[in-house]
């Protein structure tokens, strides 16, 4: 499970622990190391200054590249292969990106240099022990000091030296990727896992630990396994990779398909709180691990679920009669004479059936014997008559109507406050329904659906993006490609603007930095009046959210990653 650690290298000399926090403290402030740059997540840079409100990459030539001479504002640009689901962070002058190959055991981790845009190195993650789509590495990578976590398509919590990686002395190739590997965490073998697609999660470090989403869901193939009681949240050690805790809240139950949020931080009131919002809508503050709590390895235990099970009702061609599930449930007896159920139900409606726990007896799982994640509150976003609608199990668009979500967005902490929006994947039935963002206050405790709410607002349909708060104000895409300026404090719309030529939210993410909003090909003023400053001439955005370090932004277009920097040359 953990590989490449000796049992003594598990407590670590002060010596060797203080260069390590030497070294973490070393990250240039100006510099983008994580998933939205900083723990809190957020889509914004306070720092930026310089960047362009405008930017070309040129005309194409032969064979499809572009002129460097025709470029305005581009300092470089680097070739990136097919699929590019992640997002590039920078660090110690070095850029990394996940990216995939030609199968998916060619999925991998590229280096560049921040000034030049030279490869400095590939990682190629290896052959899968499962089957996964060819999406290659959805996970953007976590730097700190000369460590890089990530998430391997696996799944796998992969912990790399960057040391031995990049020595300039060794050949920095993808032949000879796993000696560079200080340890890895096999999610799918330590515990039973279905993972829907890929696994995308972003971890977050935080002390001496990593915060990892398992990706554990449920599909619509009923041919495919379901384990509700798997873990959806666990944390290992960052220098040896052991499992140290995991939450016991049974999500896995109670999702509606798949898991692909990524963990962050939350500083309340000088106290750290772990955010994770999950595939059935809740938005949880966990608090984080306590470095005293005893560990013993390997040691499992069986858990039971506790109930409800959810049962799912195919309503496919049939009219609901405006009845909620439990009603129509009763109205038209949809459990068999035959069927007892060992639990308590709850009922949800859903077009073509998910795989779905049996009622009849109480499911059982061998989990590990770790501490358990503490709760320090839980926030219900998605509002009691959307979860009584339809699920659109596999269908190309939904009903454009109040629709069940789950949350693919990173919760956002800002000034006490989270901010989080609902959205589920739009080939599976989320495409055009109705959206939802709340502000919820992080001073609560316990169940703060009602008492945290701040604001909330349902002006949107549903939403992929993870926002962006800067200034005041919140900045939010829908997979309409509307983007929504509302106040941070009070929710208040104070515009909304229809990309033009974007396809929607799957391909296209917000960044504000330097007073300005990036959003696919168009570049808006961060502010409270909708000013268009530029846009971005002949470009291809996908589905990677850029970064921005000092001084440049580094976004994905097409199959290129593209730095980009004021050298004062204007668009015609």
């Amino acid at each position: 499970m953990v590989a490449g650690v000796s049992p003594g290298s598990l407590v670590l000399s002060g010596s060797v622990l203080l260069s390590l926090v030497l070294a973490a403290t070393a990250v240039c402030a100006a510099d983008w190391p994580s998933w939205g740059g900083q723990p809190s997540r957020n889509m914004a840079s306070e720092t930026a200054q310089g960047l362009p409100d405008c930017y070309s990459p040129g005309a194409k030539i032969d064979g499809g590249k572009m002129d460097p001479s025709t470029t305005k504002n581009i300092k470089w640009v680097a070739k990136l292969n097919n699929n590019t689901f992640g997002s590039p962070v920078v660090s110690q002058g070095r850029v990394f990106i996940g990216t995939a190959g030609d199968s998916p055991a060619d999925a991998r981790i590229l280096c560049f240099d921040e000034e030049t845009g030279k490869e400095l190195g590939t990682f190629v993650c290896g052959p899968s022990k499962t089957k996964t789509d060819n999406f290659g590495v959805c996970s953007t990578p976590t730097v700190e000091g000369d460590r890089l976590y990530f998430v391997a398509p696996y799944p796998e919590v992969m912990c790399l030296d960057l040391k031995s990686w990049l020595d300039p002395s060794a050949a920095a190739g993808g032949a000879d990727s796993a000696r560079h590997i200080v340890w890895r965490y096999d999610m799918a073998k330590a515990m039973q896992i279905m993972q829907d697609h890929v696994a995308s999660c972003s971890v977050l470090v935080h002390g001496d630990f990593v915060y990892a989403c398992t990706g554990n869901g449920r599909y619509k193939n009923l041919g495919k396994p379901f384990y509700p009681l798997t873990p959806s949240l666990i944390v290992l050690n960052k220098h040896t990779g052991q499992l140290v805790a995991r939450d016991d809240e049974q999500i896995g139950e109670q999702l509606w398909r798949g898991q692909w949020s990524s963990p962050s931080l939350a500083m309340v009131n000088g106290k750290a709180q772990i955010l994770f919002a999950t595939g059935n809508a809740f938005c949880y503050a966990f608090e984080p691990v306590d470095p005293a709590a005893e560990v013993i390895p390997d040691r499992w235990v069986t858990t039971t679920l506790r109930g409800p099970i959810v049962y799912y009702i195919n309503v496919k061609g049939k009219d609901t009669a405006g009845l909620s599930p439990a009603q129509y449930a009763k109205q038209f007896n949809v459990l068999s004479s035959t069927q007892k159920p060992a639990l308590p139900l709850e009922f949800r409606f859903s077009i073509d059936m998910p795989v779905t726990t049996p009622v009849d007896s109480i499911p059982t799982a061998r989990v590990p014997d770790v501490p358990i994640l503490k709760k320090i509150w839980w926030f219900d976003c998605l509002p009691p008559e959307y979860r009584n609608a339809p699920f659109y199990a596999r269908q190309a668009t939904g009903d454009g109507q109040q629709h069940p979500c789950d949350i693919i967005a990173t919760p956002v902490f800002y000034r006490n406050r989270v901010y989080v929006a609902i959205g589920g994947d739009p080939v599976h039935g989320s495409k055009d329904s109705k959206g939802y963002l709340v502000c919820i206050d992080a001073t609560r405790t316990g169940d703060v659906t009602r008492s945290g709410k701040v604001w909330s607002y349902d002006g949107m349909t549903a939403s992929l993006s993870t926002v962006a708060v800067t200034a005041g104000l919140v900045f939010a895409i829908d997979e309409a490609s509307v983007i929504h300026c509302l106040d941070a404090d009070t929710g208040r719309k104070y515009w909304t603007y229809a990309l033009q030529g974007d396809q929607g939210q799957i391909n296209s993410a917000l960044l504000a930095a330097d007073g300005k909003l990036f959003a696919g090909n168009t570049i808006l003023a961060a502010d409270q009046t909708l000013k268009i400053l530029g846009t971005v001439e002949r470009s291809a955005h996908g589905s990677s959210v850029p970064c921005v370090a000092n001084g440049v932004l580094f976004t994905v277009m097409g199959k290129s990653l593209w730095a980009v920097c004021d050298k004062g040359e204007k668009m015609p």
